[in-house]
């Protein structure tokens, strides 16, 4: 990522939250919207960052799993400061692009194979958005009624956001168990090389299906363990989970009893479903709009703002600070 496409990223980014602000100043009393999300209750704004970061551990918890299953080692402290650094380069990034690269590379930069570092990144990804999509349904049944009443007109967005998950997750899945996709694209690539004159293909062709080889054995050997699987799915809920609570406890923070644990945490996994497919550093502006149009019903008046603002700011811009941190942290002298 260059300097320029860094500051772009950062101007953007700084542009939506202030015009999260700027609308809200506008159509409401932005005092009273203040004085509300500060007045939450410590308990729960350390619920919603213990959740955060519990989603982050989850992650971690996730590729230490599948590493160790494949006869690899790498210290858990390690795994988690990966998972944070890959956090943060997912939210600064168009459609969370950079987040796994960068895990990869740390990874590989610990000793570990890049197949073997995809291998296990691809496998949580892969339960992640099966989870994600089979807890869209179930909840969604369960929760029918009042899925119904909040979601209203905005029903489009969900099912596109469900259609566009769906397909990722079928991408995935073909790449992971079928090799002649990647075997046609290596193919390709090396043709335009050598018509170009570029650079060794026939040496990054043999490089590429090492890497190539490796990766599908892990992924075929992690599928074959059903107790590794299994782990790997429960990390992903886990991980879902984590997430989605935080709806809860910002309503419940905020004074608000109406609506139970399970119906706001089943409308947190359709508000993630509805926003996920922005091409933007991490959703931005999709996750704002979504929140309201899903949440104006469950926080009205000026808690719609307070609740958004908590909301965003613990989720999305905490990850950023301590992220930012992280990534900078072992250059500090330079």
């Amino acid at each position: 990522m260059t300097r320029k496409s860094k500051l772009l990223y950062v101007i953007f980014i700084v542009a939506v939250a202030a015009a999260v602000l700027l609308i809200g100043a506008k159509n409401g009393d932005f005092a009273a919207s203040l004085k509300a999300m500060l007045d939450i209750p410590r308990r729960y704004t350390l619920l919603c960052v213990l959740c955060v970061f519990g989603g982050i551990l989850m992650q971690a918890l996730s590729a230490a799993s599948a590493l160790r299953a494949m006869g690899r080692s790498l210290p858990f402290a390690r795994c988690c400061g990966i998972s944070l650094l890959g956090e943060f380069y997912s939210f600064i990034t168009p459609g969370a692009s950079g987040g796994q690269p960068m895990q990869i590379y740390h990874m590989h930069r610990s000793g570990i194979s890049i197949a073997d570092a995809t291998t296990a990144l691809v496998v949580h990804y892969i339960c992640y958005h099966s989870v994600l999509l089979a807890a869209d349904v179930a909840l969604g049944i369960a929760y029918r009624g009042f899925i119904a009443q909040q979601v209203g007109a905005n029903l489009p967005l969900l099912i596109f956001g469900f259609v566009f998950n769906l397909g990722l997750l079928s991408g995935a899945l073909m790449l992971s168990f079928h090799q002649k996709p990647i075997r046609w694209l290596l193919r390709c690539v090396t043709a335009f090389m050598k018509k170009l004159k570029i650079g060794n293909p026939d040496h990054l062709r043999e490089r590429c299906s090492v890497i190539a080889d490796s990766f599908y054995r892990g992924t075929g050997f992690i599928a074959r363990h059903r107790l590794e699987l299994a782990r790997q799915v429960l990390f992903a809920a886990g991980r879902l989970l984590c997430l989605t609570s935080v709806f809860y406890f910002v309503y419940r923070g905020l004074g608000q009893t109406g609506a139970s644990y399970g119906k706001l945490t089943a409308l947190g996994f359709m508000q993630y479903t509805s926003a996920d497919y922005m091409p933007l550093p991490g959703a931005s502006g999709a996750q704002e709009g979504i929140f309201s149009l899903y949440f104006n019903q469950l926080l009205p008046g000026d808690l719609m703002l307070s609740g958004l603002l908590t909301w965003r700011f613990i989720t999305y811009y905490l990850v950023l600070i301590v992220g930012g941190v992280a990534a900078v942290w072992p250059n500090r002298r330079k």
